[in-house]
């Protein structure tokens, strides 16, 4: 009874239980103080029978709870927190050091992978509105990335209502450019006039393409990236207007683009597109990329469907487009290209590095708590509660965070200059990669959430254990702590899971290697050369120039054989349709295509390509004699099964339909790099129609000694014959079927790396919970030895606490694993994501890394002395 009238005492028991609720408020430390001492001040109240005052008691415990609350954060705590989390490292500079580089590591690490990620995939494209830019692909029924023909092109300008503008350019291209400097080959591109507006993009100076410049009627007009602008005339704002020497012509520099283009477009010189040559008529040739910008409110699907009822109709009236249409596709998808799933399997992969990091940590932190049992016990006698305890141990990890953070911008730093140096040629716009403050702004979020992480556990830990079993733990061990265990079976899972996927990429990396290119790419040294038509007028000069080039190549001390192509294998090329001269297709889709490359006579010896039936091409082909043609062996195989191809004719249609006497068969190339199809192919000879003619030229040299050697003499060849033409891309072949497997190494490489962390920064927690609890433990294993116990025991009894920690954590990783491979599916090449050998392989290694982690532990344990434990 509470002595109260009836009355009053029923509002007592009201006021006790809205107290009772408010209480939650207050800090842990003193609720119940703060419900007591208010419940007296509502009884004197009541006494007095004053209710209405009773009511602005009541309410006014709000404003007095959150204010006791509120000033346990007070900035001055904090700053009190702060200085005293500093002394405290500042007495133990190896453990903060220890902690703080570990963070480090695995922070910067991330912080170096996030930067890629962000200039590669999450920056958008440096254009307005990049999410209303569409790429169009040519599309096949059996080939869906092709380009367009230019009436093509034309008719879905002229047709589409989806399009606020729509462009095109050339898939690619060279110049040389002669003026401000020596002859310099530069990458060219052809593109409409309204390209650039499409885009959003206005020219830094000058002006962009007029429409009338697209008929190439008028005088040659150019514009320059900024990076040649500034490289070859010095930045000069007069050029524009002044003619300068391009492709062996004066043409007009009418503009300069802004510098943010160098990075998402390769070309540095821009012409218009010519529509009016007679070649940019023939709807077969398809030689251009699409880009246009969709109307407010139109989507994908939309745009799709406009474009495909425009494929409908073109199919009506040129039978040339049967089962062809155009594929729209987001631009950044396509700046981006195939390396997107990959940078984020790699970003995932380096945050778990950085989780095993945090359970590092969070292990010295739970056996660093173990040790400062006393000093907890001295703050909570004196007063502190366990909020007090939980923020003052928060802040001492969050402060070691922050330095680990630090050091983390250092390592991600130098680890950006590796991986921008290691993958300029794979991966885009990888000179945009720094530390902008998006990065640093990533940085301080994983800095914070990784102290949080791994200092939430011990502080929990060591607030949880009350003042009797506190004082009940001093003097001696602790025995199995099951959390500590628990965070290294973590570490060997994601470790497990790690290794899996690195050895998943590593054994297709192999397999890569030991495909059959068709070809021998060691000892070959390859270039390429432009000729300008201004100079070259005519086929027949320029089929004059490549044999007289080849000669004087073939000449050279060294040169077993040299050749010229219009294209390399590993590098693709152009198609065209094909079928036998005396089976013509009843119907559009009854054609095939193939791949068609022009040769010179020596080329198949400079590859070493295997004639399997017949002869390769012979000087007599160079006299106009009738078209000769050579096939691969699988297009001989699929027309011509268990027969004779030679002598057999071919109907090829390259713009001009004809037809060519097939005189030899030779293997197959990989064309499309080494994990790319075996396509059919067809050659010709580089002097009868159908060659190369005037343009583009690759050539090829064999040696028996180091290719490299050669660079300097086929240079001065070429100068002999032209001092104006720039010879460019001189490197060996080996090297270009390196680069064709570039992307499955980088990711395969990076993986690896990112797994040997993991399985050291699980051995090294291992080895540190082992010794640390046969530290703890020296009593118990001394009682055990003086007890009569066997070395051999205690020493198994360590090895087997040890071994089955990472046991079950191998265990745990392998069915992790399982799952976590699939996303690779992509990214292999003829092995399976639940391959055996890997997981029995990463098994065997843990199980070995494990087993060393806990022997220098377990001899420390048999060396326990039995009365210096127990007298201590």
């Amino acid at each position: 009874m509470t002595g109260l009238p009836p009355a009053a005492e029923a509002r007592y028991r009201l006021a006790s239980r809205v107290l009772a609720v408010l209480r939650w408020l207050v800090p842990a430390g003193r609720r119940e103080d703060w419900r007591r001492e208010w419940e007296a001040e509502c009884w004197h109240l009541l006494a007095r029978t004053d209710r209405p005052e009773l009511g602005r008691h009541l309410a006014g415990a709000v404003p007095h709870a959150l204010r006791l609350r509120r000033n346990t954060w007070r900035l001055d705590m904090i700053i009190s927190d702060l200085l005293f989390a500093w002394r405290t490292i500042r007495r133990r500079p190896g453990f903060a050091l220890l902690v703080s580089g570990t963070l480090a590591l695995g922070i910067g690490a991330n912080t170096a992978m996030f930067s890629v990620v962000n200039a590669v995939l999450i920056r958008p494209v440096p254009y307005p509105a990049p999410e209303r830019l569409v790429f169009m692909y040519g599309s096949f029924a059996k080939y869906d990335r092709a380009a367009m023909s230019p009436p093509d092109y034309l008719d879905y300008r002229a047709a589409n209502t989806v399009l606020t503008s729509f462009a095109a350019r050339s898939i690619g291209g060279e110049a040389v450019i002669t003026s401000g400097g020596p002859p310099e080959r530069v990458a060219a591109g052809n593109v409409t006039a309204n390209f650039f507006e499409t885009l959003g993009v206005a020219p830094l100076r000058g002006r962009l393409f007029l429409p009338d410049e697209e008929q190439g009627t008028g005088h040659d007009v150019a514009l320059l990236s900024y990076g040649l602008w500034q490289r070859r005339f010095g930045g000069d704002p007069a050029v524009v207007g002044t003619a300068v020497t391009i492709n062996g012509r004066p043409t007009e520099v009418v503009g300069i683009l802004p510098r943010r283009l160098d990075h998402s477009l390769e070309f540095e010189i821009w012409l218009p597109l010519a529509f009016g040559r007679s070649e940019m008529a023939i709807r077969r040739f398809h030689s251009l990329r699409g880009v246009g910008r969709l109307k407010p409110g139109v989507t994908m699907a939309q745009a799709q469907a406009n474009f495909d009822a425009i494929a409908k109709q073109l199919e009506l009236t040129y039978p040339e487009n049967e089962t062809w249409r155009l594929r729209l596709v987001p631009y950044r998808d396509v700046v981006v290209g195939d390396l997107g799933r990959a940078l984020v399997i790699l970003l995932a992969a380096v945050g778990l590095v950085l989780l095993i990091a945090c359970v590092n940590v969070a292990n010295l932190q739970l056996a660093r708590a173990t040790t400062r049992q006393g000093e907890m016990l001295v703050r909570t006698a004196l007063g502190a509660d366990r909020v007090r305890l939980v923020r003052q141990l928060l802040t001492e990890s969050l402060l070691f965070a922050a330095l680990g953070g630090a050091l983390g911008l250092l390592v991600a730093t130098g680890l950006m200059g590796v991986i921008r140096a290691a993958t300029a040629s794979v991966l885009p716009r990888m000179v945009e990669v720094q530390i902008d403050g998006s990065v640093l702004a990533f940085t301080v979020v994983v800095s914070l959430l990784t102290g949080l992480g791994f200092g939430l556990a011990p502080a929990l830990h060591t607030v949880r254990r009350n003042l009797s079993s506190t004082l009940a733990s001093l003097g001696r061990g602790s025995g199995r702590n099951r959390g500590r265990d628990g965070l290294v079976a973590l570490q060997v899972a994601v470790s497990t899971v790690l290794l899996v996927g690195s050895g998943l990429l590593m054994k297709s990396l192999v397999a890569l290697g030991q495909v059959e290119t068709g070809f021998d790419a060691a000892g070959v040294l390859t270039a390429n050369l432009v000729l300008p038509p201004a100079r070259f007028p005519d086929r027949g000069a320029a089929e004059r120039f490549w044999f007289e080039l080849t000669e004087r190549l073939g000449a050279i001390p060294g040169v077993g054989a040299a050749a010229a192509t219009s294209s390399l294998p590993m590098r693709g090329g152009s198609d065209a349709v094909y079928w036998p001269e005396d089976r013509p297709p009843a119907n559009e889709a009854e054609r095939r295509n193939a791949m068609v490359v022009s040769v010179s006579e020596d080329y198949f010896k400079a590859f070493r390509v295997p004639v399997i039936e017949g002869r390769g091409f012979e000087p007599s082909e160079r006299n106009g004699g009738p078209p000769a043609l050579i096939v691969s062996r699988s297009l001989a195989a699929r027309l011509f099964p268990g027969q004779r191809a030679t002598g057999r004719r071919l109907a090829v249609d390259v713009g001009t339909p004809f037809a060519g006497e097939i005189v030899g068969v030779v293997g197959d190339v990989r064309a499309f790099g080494v994990a790319g199809p075996n396509p059919d192919i067809i050659y010709f000879s580089a002097y009868q129609p159908g060659g190369f003619g005037i343009g583009y030229l690759n050539l090829v040299l064999r040696t028996a000694g180091d290719p490299a050697l050669l660079a300097n003499p086929v240079r001065a060849a070429v100068a002999e014959l032209d001092r104006e033409l720039a010879l460019a891309d001189v490197q060996t072949m080996a090297s270009v079927v390196r680069m064709s497997t570039a992307p499955q190494r980088f990711s395969a490489r990076l993986l690896a790396a990112f797994s040997i962390a993991a399985v050291l920064l699980a051995v090294i927690g291992l080895y540190g919970v082992l010794a640390f609890a046969v530290s703890e433990r020296s009593v118990e294993i001394g009682i055990r030895l003086a007890l009569g116990a066997r070395r051999q025991a205690v020493f198994g009894m360590v090895v087997g606490r040890g071994l089955l920690v990472v046991g079950v954590g191998i265990g745990l990783g392998l069915i992790g694993a399982v799952v976590a491979s699939r996303v690779l599916d992509g990214q292999l090449y003829q092995v399976k994501s639940t391959d055996p050998a890997v997981y029995g392989t990463v098994a065997a290694v843990l199980a070995v890394a494990g087993l060393a982690a806990t022997i220098l532990p377990a001899r420390r344990a048999t060396r326990v002395d039995p009365m210096t434990a127990i007298r201590g």
